[in-house]
């Protein structure tokens, strides 16, 4: 909480449901019962109401009529909705940060020795190398020192996690090596200063994943 306080039954609900839809324990498709998550949690209806009303307004819940509450599903749409997203944000920001005369070099090249000893290696459990791709990303949000859209693409990160655990058991080998050198690639041209080269290559990552993902679900 910003102001250091405790937090609401309401927010508490929110987290608890929001990670486990995040990380697919709760999946597409799966109802969502206000009495059994009360009981579950150990709190009453209204702040369970209230967080599942929450999580509709982001989109990870829909609401049928009728029927009740339900984790939202991904169709091939959402997919390209939201890699059409990213694209449009991120191809921008790298662009700006690509500028940036106070651009912190020596953090870049930490983010960078860090991305490097995360180099995936021949198994498909790869963890420490997706994350490591997904602090790339965020760190040219956060170098561009725009904090309100931080928040924003923090928010579209989460679905793209959540995008990740439902869809993608394993992560094949020959992409996992390929989306390594395009992250090395993206952040080598932000580091030479090089706008044009630093939105092509984020562009060429982007179109790639997706590729990848409309072949494999």
């Amino acid at each position: 909480m910003k102001n250091g306080g405790p937090k609401s039954k309401k927010t508490i609900v929110y987290e608890n449901l929001k990670k486990r839809i995040i990380t697919n324990v709760l999946k597409p498709g799966e109802p969502l019962n206000e009495i059994l998550l009360s009981k579950e949690l150990k709190i009453s209806k209204t702040p369970v109401r209230e967080a599942i009303q929450q999580l509709e307004k982001e989109g990870l819940v829909e609401n049928v009529q009728g029927k009740g509450s339900f984790i939202s599903q991904f169709s091939l749409q959402d997919i390209r909705e939201l890699f059409e997203m990213r694209e449009m944000l991120e191809c921008a920001v790298i662009r700006r940060v690509a500028q940036k005369a106070d651009f912190d070099m020596n953090r870049a090249k930490l983010i960078c020795d860090k991305f490097q000893s995360a180099e995936p290696e021949k198994s498909t459990t790869q963890k420490g190398f997706i994350n490591a791709g997904d602090q790339i990303h965020t760190f040219f949000f956060e170098a561009l020192g725009n904090k309100k859209l931080l928040e924003f693409y923090k928010g579209l990160q989460e679905q793209i996690i959540r995008m990740r655990h439902v869809l993608l058991n394993q992560v094949d080998e020959e992409r996992s090596q390929a989306s390594y050198k395009e992250h090395l690639e993206t952040i080598e041209a932000v580091m030479e200063k090089d706008p044009d080269r630093a939105e092509k290559a984020m562009k060429n990552h982007l179109q790639n994943s997706v590729e990848y993902l409309k072949r494999v679900i």
